[in-house]
């Protein structure tokens, strides 16, 4: 009874350490999610270990727990035109249940290695975005605006307000808009800062990268 409460009780704290690194990040499946899908791997996991004991087999029960997270980590996974988001998602939804499964068959230091290198991976992940955010580089810059040179040449002006090295421009006219593709070199920051100036301007329509 006591291994029962303690492994019901790592299994709590576990998945809900790994849920507030995706809650505090405003993922999908945080706190409560990840504690729930943690203690129920260890739980069905106890269960298959008490079924061995009976004669039954220990690992029809720990391979349904595989599948029926891949499901679960499946529903995270969103398709939006060419990006695909949800990927990290469902992948913390797996581990957790790993994690649920180790805790679940008494591998305490096990779980929570696997825990704390995958919080030091999410962590360490961010701060590599971080500082790559801050680099320079080469990037095209997608927009459609009113058919007006003068309006691409506001743009191209605002642009360059951002300390920003405009290369390359390419216009094309079609369905009486311009379509303007601008290559120069810029930090993620100042892309954000970009957006935000150049889709104030009356006559853009639309801004992507």
């Amino acid at each position: 009874m006591e291994d029962f409460i303690v492994k019901v009780f790592l299994a709590l704290v576990l998945g809900g350490i790994m849920g507030l690194e995706r809650e505090y990040n405003e993922k999908p499946a945080g706190y409560a999610t990840n504690s729930i899908i943690c203690l129920g791997a260890a739980l069905f996991t106890m269960l298959s270990l008490y079924m061995s004991e009976m004669g039954g087999d220990p690992g029809r029960i720990a391979a349904q727990i595989v599948s029926g997270v891949g499901f679960l980590g499946a529903g995270a996974i969103l398709r939006e035109g060419n990006k695909i988001s949800g990927l990290t998602t469902a992948a913390a939804v797996w581990l957790v249940a790993a994690v649920g499964m180790a805790v679940g068959f008494g591998q305490y230091l096990l779980a929570s290695t696997a825990c704390a290198a995958a919080i030091l991976l999410q962590l360490g992940v961010r701060r590599t975005l971080g500082l790559l955010e801050q680099l320079r580089r080469y990037d095209t810059i997608f927009l459609t605006c009113a058919p007006s040179w003068e309006v691409v040449d506001k743009i191209c002006q605002e642009i360059e307000k951002q300390n920003v090295q405009i290369l390359k421009k390419v216009v094309t006219k079609h369905d009486k808009q311009f379509s303007v593709a601008i290559v120069a070199t810029f930090t993620g920051r100042e892309f954000q800062r970009i957006t935000k100036e150049v889709l104030e301007m009356p006559d853009v329509y639309s801004l992507y990268k």
